[in-house]
C-alpha cells in the first residue's frame, strides 16, 4: 500500500517553540511535536554523526508507530572516495540503524559532486551490501548524471537494478530569489545557501518504488507555489502507480518550512480532494515580508 511522506530536514528549531510547539519548558519533546504534525523527517545530523542506540531508543519512543526516520549514511562513507571499501561500515550503520525498528523508512546516500561516472562500479558493491528490505535513495551532483547522455542513463540502470531510488534535488525556486531584493542578514543567508546548495536540472524519474524529492524553497513561501505545483500531479501518479514517495520541505532558513509544507498539502487537497493528505494546521506566523496564513 502505497504512502506518501510529508516532512522537513529538522525537527527542531527555536521558532517553532511557543508557535506550533508548545513552550520549551514544556515536558513535550521536540521530536514527539514535531510527529504530531509530520508522518516523516529527512535527518540530516546522521551524515555529521551517527546516533547511538540510546539516541536512536529515544527517538523510537517519541513518536508513533507508522512514523518514518529517512537517515543520511555518514559522510565517511558517502565521502570517503571509496565507497567499496566502505562495507563494513555501512553494515554496521544499518545495524545500529535498525534499532529503529519499523521507524526505521531508509536510508540516504548522499554522494559529493567528485562522484562521476567513473566511480558507478564502486557504488554497485556499495548497494548490493543494503538489505533488500531497507529503500536507499541515492543523491549525486556531478553535471554528467543530468545530461542525459549515457553517463545518466548508466547512473539510471543501475540505480534500477538494484531497485534503489534517485534523489530528486528541486532547488528551482530557491535560485529564483533574487537576493537583491532583500537586504541585511536576510540577503546573506540566501546567498550563503545558494552558494551552498547544487544548482542541477530537476530531472523526475523513479528508479524505485520509494522515490524522494528534497524540495527547496523560495524565501518567499508564495512564490514557492510555481515550482511546486509539477510535484502536486507527480505525487499522485506515483501514489497510483502504488509507489510510497517522499517529499521533503527545506527553506534558506528552515523555520519557515513547515509552513510550505503546509501550503503544498493545502494545494495538494485541492487537486485532488478525492484522494487528501492529512491535512496540515499550523498557527499563522509572520515575517519581514508576509504574513502567512494557509488557513484562513
Amino acid at each position: 500500500m502505497s504512502r506518501v511522506n510529508i516532512g522537513c530536514p529538522i525537527w527542531t528549531h527555536d521558532a517553532w517553540f511557543n508557535s506550533i510547539y508548545p513552550p520549551k519548558s514544556s515536558k513535550v519533546s521536540a521530536l514527539q511535536s514535531y510527529s504530531g504534525l509530520f508522518n516523516s523527517v529527512e535527518c540530516n545530523s546522521s551524515f555529521y554523526h551517527l546516533p547511538n542506540l540510546d539516541t536512536l531508543k529515544k527517538w523510537r519512543e517519541s513518536v508513533p508507530d507508522n512514523f518514518k526516520f529517512i537517515l543520511k549514511l555518514p559522510r565517511a562513507i558517502s565521502h570517503s572516495g571509496q565507497l567499496n571499501a566502505c562495507l563494513d561500515e555501512v553494515k554496521n550503520t544499518i545495524a545500529t540503524l535498525k534499532w529503529l525498528g519499523s521507524n526505521l523508512g531508509g536510508v540516504m546516500l548522499q554522494l559529493p559532486k567528485q562522484f562521476t561516472q567513473l566511480h558507478l562500479n564502486q557504488l554497485g558493491i556499495l548497494l548490493e551490501a543494503i538489505p533488500t528490505d531497507l529503500p536507499i535513495s541515492v543523491e549525486v551532483r556531478h553535471l554528467a548524471f543530468f545530461q542525459k547522455g549515457e553517463h545518466e542513463k548508466a547512473l539510471n540502470q543501475l540505480l534500477m537494478s538494484h531497485k534503489a531510488n534517485r534523489v530528486i534535488m528541486d532547488t528551482r525556486a530557491l535560485f529564483a530569489c533574487e537576493a537583491t531584493q532583500y537586504t541585511g542578514s536576510e540577503q546573506a543567508l540566501i546567498l550563503d545557501v545558494q552558494r551552498k546548495k547544487p544548482r542541477v536540472p530537476t530531472n523526475v524519474i523513479a528508479t524505485g518504488n520509494a522515490p524522494v524529492v528534497r524540495f527547496v524553497g523560495h524565501q518567499d513561501i508564495k512564490k514557492s507555489s510555481f515550482f511546486y505545483q509539477p510535484w502536486i500531479t507527480k505525487i499522485k501518479q506515483w501514489c497510483d502507480e502504488n509507489k510510497s514517495p517522499s517529499i521533503f520541505f527545506h527553506m534558506p532558513d528552515n523555520k519557515d518550512a513547515p509552513w510550505l509544507a503546509a501550503a503544498f498539502i493545502q494545494d495538494y487537497n485541492l487537486t485532488y480532494p478525492q484522494s487528501p493528505l492529512p491535512e496540515l494546521v499550523l498557527a499563522t506566523r509572520l515575517n519581514h515580508h508576509q504574513q502567512i496564513s494557509i488557513f484562513d
